[in-house]
């Protein structure tokens, strides 16, 4: 039987405790100190323990660990915005149509057979009433001016002469009727034969007769005078004549006349818009023309020309329907605008009439590839969200105010909405809100 204090035992328990050591490396240590190996195989088991109980019951016996708080979102850009207000919205019917002068004047000279030597003004230029717009070469007119000066002279010496046969005559008269006075007396006392008395009235009735002849001399050297000064008065209008002047204010619309040509009254050197008034004949099919009433304002502006934005009103319907076409002409009264030229092609957008909507600025619109549109819409903590729009009718720039949209579903009344930047925005963006001016 072995010996229980023999320290026998212990060596050969050694390997079970030392996870794969030699008995031939724990032996030495057996030798010296004992307990040691029974130590080591204590405390690897209690790790053992520990990790096997850490790993089935899971981390209840640690706290969790915590997980990092997310940083705050940034703004992605600065934008503008502005409320959905409601407004008056118009339906409009759009037509189209041609600029042309209200009154188009044509402006001939009135003298004739005379060539035109000055040409003062181009097509566009303004002109006010009694501008000179040519000048007519005067020469042939001024040579018989002068010859009818030396004319009316001679006439007034004429007439000067006359008159001096005149007075000649009155006196030959008043002493004839003196000697026939006084011989009258002679004869009733018989001093003188009746035959002598006879001779005296006789030049008493002479010199009677030349009075008339002198003063009928008179009045027709005074004729003459009068003819040659109308002469001098007619050359005279003739000449300012040749200064074309305007009748009114106006535009000058076609310039058809050139230097060196034969001005006569049959041909216009000018045609003038006459105080600058155009009106937009437009067609209207007549299948519309009970939504047109006389003064309803019209947005007026032009496709090839973005600058060209105007306010115009119905100014009068023709009465007639061209038979052809089915359509009626409304003429449309426009402002004046430097612009505008009789010729242009002009869309007109009448107004019908007028109802309370939704609008928003027209720059707040994001147009999709299929035609519809997006608005993005402010919310809170200034988040953005992208909502589709149903559009109505288009309201046109007015002064300072810019071009506005009606909504018709989409968005209520005191929402807001970006109005700069939305091409670059995306539904979710945090945005930081512009200062307004």
């Amino acid at each position: 039987m072995q010996n229980l204090h023999s320290p026998q035992p212990l060596e050969s328990a050694a390997p079970s405790t030392t996870d794969g050591m030699a008995y031939s490396d724990l032996a030495p240590l057996s030798k010296d100190r004992p307990w040691k190996p029974v130590l080591l195989g204590l405390g690897a088991g209690i790790l053992l323990t520990l990790l096997g109980t850490r790993i089935l019951g899971g981390q209840d016996a640690a706290p969790p660990a915590q997980e990092p708080t997310p940083a705050p979102a940034q703004a992605s850009q600065t934008v503008t915005v502005a409320p959905v207000v409601p407004a008056s919205v118009a339906d409009t019917l759009a037509v189209n149509g041609t600029v042309q002068a209200v009154d188009l004047l044509s402006i001939s000279p009135q003298a004739s057979g005379l060539q035109i030597q000055q040409l003062l003004v181009r097509e566009g230029d303004a002109v006010a009433a009694g501008q000179v717009l040519a000048v007519l070469d005067d020469a042939t007119l001024q040579a018989d001016l002068r010859q009818a000066q030396a004319q009316l002279s001679v006439s007034q010496a004429q007439v000067t002469q006359r008159q001096a046969s005149l007075s000649q005559a009155q006196a030959n008269l008043a002493e004839a009727q003196q000697n026939l006075q006084r011989l009258r007396t002679l004869a009733g006392q018989g001093a003188i034969s009746q035959q002598e008395l006879t001779r005296q009235q006789t030049q008493a009735t002479t010199a009677q007769q030349s009075v008339g002849l002198a003063r009928a001399e008179i009045e027709s050297a005074q004729a003459g005078v009068r003819s040659q000064q109308a002469v001098i008065d007619r050359l005279q209008t003739q000449l300012g004549q040749t200064s074309v002047r305007s009748p009114v204010a106006g535009i000058v619309a076609e310039r058809r006349a050139n230097v060196g040509d034969v001005a006569s009254p049959g041909n216009p050197i000018v045609t003038l818009i006459q105080n600058n008034q155009l009106k937009l004949v437009a067609e209207v099919p007549q299948t519309q023309l009970n939504r047109v009433v006389v003064g309803a304002p019209v947005a007026v502006s032009s496709t090839a020309d973005s600058r060209l934005r105007l306010q115009g009103t119905v100014q009068s319907i023709d009465p007639l329907v061209n038979a052809t076409s089915r359509t009626a002409q409304v003429n449309i009264s426009l402002p004046g605008s430097d612009l505008l030229r009789p010729g242009l092609f002009l869309r007109g957008d009448i107004s019908t009439n007028s109802r309370q909507g939704l609008v928003i600025p027209a720059t707040a619109l994001q147009p999709q590839p299929d035609g519809s549109s997006l608005v993005f819409v402010l919310g809170e903590g200034n988040q953005v969200t992208a909502r589709p729009v149903e559009l109505g009718n288009r309201l046109p720039t007015n002064g300072d105010q810019p071009a506005q949209v009606e909504v018709v579903q989409g968005l209520q009344s005191g929402e807001q909405v970006v109005t700069s930047g939305v091409g670059f925005l995306q539904d979710g963006d945090i945005v930081r809100i512009a200062e307004q001016p």
